[in-house]
């Protein structure tokens, strides 16, 4: 029976194998609609249908099909519902080498890197987001009313706790139970970039007794 076992999980194994290759040779033959066909059959073995989805982006993506992104889209939003912020974030960032200027990427990025406490992802995303208001692509409202939303979530999410989001220590030094860091981060952020939104930013801490100095 042992015997019958493992020969049975060879076999599988092989059409696997069989089922990529194929799966491979049609991507490079840019046939879409039958690699999409043969790829359902192979996702049909995969149990998290959020990697089904990210790899039909990537299968898309080979053939040069704009769906790609919608897929991705898909894959980090159940990502983010399985709290699985990490494969969230990778997803994400791999879209925006595709597309830099999407804002809507930009601004999932720097909302997990917020969920995740990461003050140097997070900077380092909310540059770009500034700098598309440089470049006339977003609004100085646009900016605004993100920095709010940012600022309201900051300080209402002192229940977030970075175990329940599978960093466990990483991040030792950062004090996890409130988001002070993130009112400081953006201030600076705007100051520094000069940007046109800095002004109304600040006495908008003021007004509602935000300090940016902690």
């Amino acid at each position: 029976m042992k015997d019958q076992h493992e020969r049975e999980n060879l076999g599988d194994l092989k059409k696997s194998c069989v089922g990529w290759f194929r799966l491979a040779e049609l991507v490079t033959r840019r046939e879409k609609e039958k690699a999409l066909s043969l790829y359902r059959l192979i996702s049909h073995s995969f149990d998290d249908k959020a990697y089904v989805l990210q790899v039909e982006g990537d299968i898309l993506w080979a053939l040069q099909d704009e769906n790609a992104l919608e897929k991705y889209s898909q894959a980090a939003y159940l990502y983010k519902k399985e709290k699985k912020f990490l494969s969230a974030a990778a997803i994400y960032e791999h879209t925006y080498l595709l597309k830099p200027e999407n804002i809507n990427n930009i601004k999932s990025l720097i909302l997990i890197y917020l969920l995740l406490s990461w003050p140097e992802k997070f900077e380092q995303r909310f540059l770009n987001f500034i700098e598309l208001e440089k470049k006339e692509l977003i609004s100085q409202e646009t900016v605004i009313s993100f920095v709010k939303n940012i600022f309201e979530f900051a300080t209402n999410s002192s229940n977030v706790n970075l175990k329940y989001l599978e960093l466990d220590n990483i991040f030792e030094d950062q004090t996890i139970n409130e988001h002070k860091w993130v009112i400081k981060s953006i201030i600076n952020l705007l100051k520094q970039q000069k940007s046109d939104s800095y002004e109304n930013i600040l006495k908008y801490c003021l007004d509602n007794n935000l300090s940016f100095n902690a």
